[in-house]
């Protein structure tokens, strides 16, 4: 997952890339100068282009985890597993703030329940998530909060009511908040998979 842990920052980079290339581009959009146009508009088409691939290559490594043969025993598929969601999280958030790509965080976290799934097979089960409570980013601690609600409230709400309270209308407060919400209206009973 190496290699895959670099996507977050890469596709971030390039979601500012394509910010500043709106910036700039608008004074050339207004302006009649064809040829410069042009080649704003090939920027902008090779930039969203280099994002689809590297979205692509994040997606098919997270679907080729749970793919993966557990040949190395039960211990290294948990941490491999826990590994992918972890890298899941920071992808679904990094699609979501910065590109707005709502189907592409779908697909994410869609392979993030298979994730769960498998993991609820193995010993210990998702209780392998805890470590994630305390990750350095916002997003994994609030997917493992809301991964762990059902099954241990008492250490999974405070960790989502402080993603609530320390990120402001970010992808990682609306995961946390809509997890705690869940599981308040649900009478203390969130779904199984968030």
């Amino acid at each position: 997952m190496k290699c895959a842990m670099d996507v977050n920052e890469t596709i971030a980079q390039l979601g500012t890339k394509l910010d500043e290339w709106f910036d700039r581009s608008g004074g050339t959009f207004a302006s009649n100068d064809r040829a410069a146009q042009g080649k704003a508009i090939l920027r902008g088409i090779e930039t969203v282009k280099e994002i689809d691939r590297i979205k692509a290559r994040g997606l098919a490594s997270l679907t080729a985890l749970l793919k993966e043969e557990n040949s190395d025993g039960k211990q290294d598929r948990v941490t491999s597993l826990v590994g992918g969601l972890r890298f899941g999280a920071r992808l679904a958030h990094t699609l979501h703030d910065e590109l707005g790509d709502t189907t592409g965080e779908a697909k994410v976290v869609d392979l993030m329940d298979e994730i769960i799934h498998q993991l609820d097979k193995l010993d210990p089960g998702r209780a392998a998530l805890v470590p994630l409570l305390g990750d350095p980013d916002a997003g994994v601690r609030a997917y493992a909060g809301a991964y762990l609600i059902k099954l241990m409230p008492d250490r999974a709400i405070p960790v989502l009511r402080d993603v609530e309270e320390n990120e402001d209308a970010n992808s990682a407060h609306f995961t946390a908040y809509f997890a705690r919400m869940i599981w308040e209206r649900e009478g203390k009973h969130a779904p199984a998979s968030r």
